[in-house]
Order: structure tokens, then C-alpha cells, then sequence
């Protein structure tokens, strides 16, 4: 059985180990359990929102790295109808939340993000944020007739590991579920210049002159 740990000595406790152990695998069915222990399986969403009263709730990371996110683009797009060259100044703000590879909504008063923050910060160091956002002001030079913008790639984090969790009662016919495979990246706090910003430009269109000049 995956990630099968107690801790417990008592007869109960062993009782419970050797015949309620849940273990989920993201994307997976019920693993290793027979189904007539079962009463059915919880979605990974409500095992996460349980950590929030759980008797146990906790995040076992087993990897990290730094990376830069998807290009994308800030601010609005920039028009040059002049004869020369002009400068544009093009004010932009980019808000960079964390997400997870389960598709739950992460804020920072959610338990489950708590103990994930903690347990990577004390292993690898690195503080984390459910959100950040970056408010810039740039001067571009733009050529006649053509258009300009500005983007981004964003320093961004992701830890990898598993949620172990206990309940004092049988939650959906066992005691303790186990979230394998979970990972979750957000903005690089510690990083924040790891990304780039970038000037583009391209000749406008007739339509966009049409519509911009």
C-alpha cells in the first residue's frame, strides 16, 4: 500500500492501519482498499478543504525548482500614427496567484495552502504567496506606423509532494487519505527579477490603423 505510516501503538490504532487506510492518487480511484470499506470517495477538493478540521493535515514535499512562467502580455497595447519615432509610456500591472495541479482555488486564509506554505518554506527555505502583484511604468520607443507592447515572463516556483491526512472518525469510511502527486507554483518572492520584461513591436495592419489612427 502507497504511503502507508502509523505511528500509533495501540490496538486501535493498529486496527485502524491495518483495515481503514485510504490512500487517493490524483486522478486515480480509491487505491489499495477494498471497496466494501468505502462508503464512496471523496473529490481531492474536499479531502483539502477537510484539512481545515482535521486531526491531522499535513504537506510532505519532495521537490522544488524555480522556473520562469509563460510569456504574456501587460499593460495595453501601444499605437504609433506619427511620422517618427515616439515614446510611449504604457503603464501595466500583473497579479500572479498560486495555483495547483488539482484545480482548487488557493487563497492564504485556506488551511490547506498554510501548512503547504510552512512545510516548503522550512524545507527548502523559500517564502510563498497565494498572491503578487507587480505595478510597473515603461517608456518604449516606438517606430512610425507601427505598434508596441510589453511582455512578461514571470518568476515563478513549485514544489512538489503529497498530503497526509488524519480524522479523529471515519471520513468517507477511513481514518487517514493520502493526496499523491500534488504541486502547486506561485510567484518567486525570494526571485523576483528571475523573469524577464520585454519590448515588442510590429508593423500595424491597415485595419488597426484604420482604427487607431
Amino acid at each position: 500500500m502507497q504511503f502507508v505510516r502509523n505511528k500509533r501503538s495501540s490496538a486501535k490504532g493498529a486496527l485502524r492501519a491495518a483495515g481503514v487506510v485510504g490512500a487517493l492518487a490524483l486522478g486515480a480511484s480509491l487505491m489499495a482498499v477494498p471497496q466494501s470499506y468505502a462508503d464512496s470517495s471523496p473529490s481531492v477538493s474536499e479531502l483539502l478543504n477537510a484539512c481545515s478540521w482535521a486531526d491531522l493535515c499535513q504537506f510532505h514535499p519532495q521537490s522544488y525548482t524555480a522556473y520562469v512562467g509563460p510569456k504574456h502580455q501587460v499593460g495595453t497595447t501601444a499605437y504609433n500614427c506619427a511620422s517618427q519615432t515616439n515614446q510611449h509610456r504604457i503603464d501595466w500591472s500583473d497579479t500572479t496567484g498560486a495555483t495547483n495541479s488539482v484545480g482548487v482555488s488557493i487563497s492564504a486564509s485556506v488551511k490547506f495552502w498554510e501548512v503547504y506554505e510552512a512545510s516548503v518554506t522550512a524545507s527548502y527555505g523559500h517564502t510563498w504567496e497565494s498572491s503578487h502583484t507587480t505595478t510597473e511604468s515603461d517608456t518604449v520607443n516606438i517606430p512610425s506606423g507601427y505598434k508596441g507592447w510589453i511582455e512578461r515572463g514571470t518568476s515563478k516556483q513549485q514544489a512538489t509532494g503529497w498530503y497526509e491526512i488524519h480524522f479523529g472518525k471515519r471520513y468517507y469510511g477511513h481514518y487517514y487519505w493520502y493526496i499523491n502527486n500534488y504541486k502547486s507554483s506561485a510567484f518567486n518572492t525570494d526571485n523576483p527579477n528571475g523573469g524577464y520584461v520585454n519590448f515588442k513591436d510590429a508593423k500595424m495592419s491597415s485595419s488597426e490603423r484604420s482604427a487607431h489612427c
